[in-house]
């Protein structure tokens, strides 16, 4: 399934640009998460992808969740819908990337809540494919991770969240940063704030992707 999508495309012409792929989070919607681009490089193009799931309400979702399934980390009733959107999700990927004509090697991908969540369990499974993982206010289910955590090595993980997030606590990511961070280069930011991403959240964002274009 070809999923909506906006884009903004890299200013550098003269070789393949590298691109950050971004997935919004439960109720949301493409135009969310784009209005992040005038604040990431101009080298690469930013392809902000809508999630396939429309929810009556408004808005869009990865997959049907409850949050009390989170919380309570009984998330295994929606693996499948997770699995499947993973694979819609590299289909996507893979689709841009050829008709973009873009750098295979400098793939980022960037999610908040919900897709921050996808975006972990993508980065993870995959995580060869992806040059940077940036999940924010979001959370790890244990069905994400290899029983060998050293499975995972030298990826470049920036992950963030709010102290006071009533959403999705702080505790369903942060239990599992320190096994993940012993062989990767992983950053995790707590801040003062609730579910969002605040000013200081972005400003060290912007700082680490700074930092790892080089």
């Amino acid at each position: 399934m070809d999923l909506d999508f906006l884009i903004r495309r890299s200013k550098n012409t003269n070789q393949k640009a590298g691109s950050i792929f971004m997935f919004h989070g439960y109720g949301s919607n493409k135009e969310d998460l784009f209005s992040l681009e005038q604040y990431l490089p101009q080298s690469h193009t930013i392809i902000s992808l809508e999630a396939p799931l429309k929810l009556p309400f408004g808005g869009f979702s990865w997959f049907d969740i409850d949050y009390s399934d989170v919380i309570e980390n009984n998330l295994d009733k929606r693996y499948k819908e997770i699995n499947e959107s993973i694979d819609g999700l590299l289909s996507n990927i893979d689709r841009h990337i050829e008709s973009e004509k873009l750098d295979e090697n400098d793939v980022t991908i960037l999610g908040f809540s919900q897709g921050g969540s996808i975006c972990w369990k993508l980065g993870l499974d995959f995580h060869k494919r992806f040059r940077r993982i940036i999940p924010l206010s979001s959370f790890i289910h244990p069905s994400y991770l290899n029983e060998d955590l050293n499975y995972y090595k030298d990826l470049d993980i920036y992950s963030s969240h709010g102290t006071l997030d009533e959403v999705i606590p702080i505790s369903l990511v942060e239990n599992y940063i320190e096994s993940l961070t012993k062989k990767n280069n992983l950053v995790f930011d707590k801040f003062e704030a609730g579910h969002t991403i605040s000013q200081e959240n972005l400003i060290n964002l912007i700082k680490w992707i700074d930092m790892t274009n080089l």
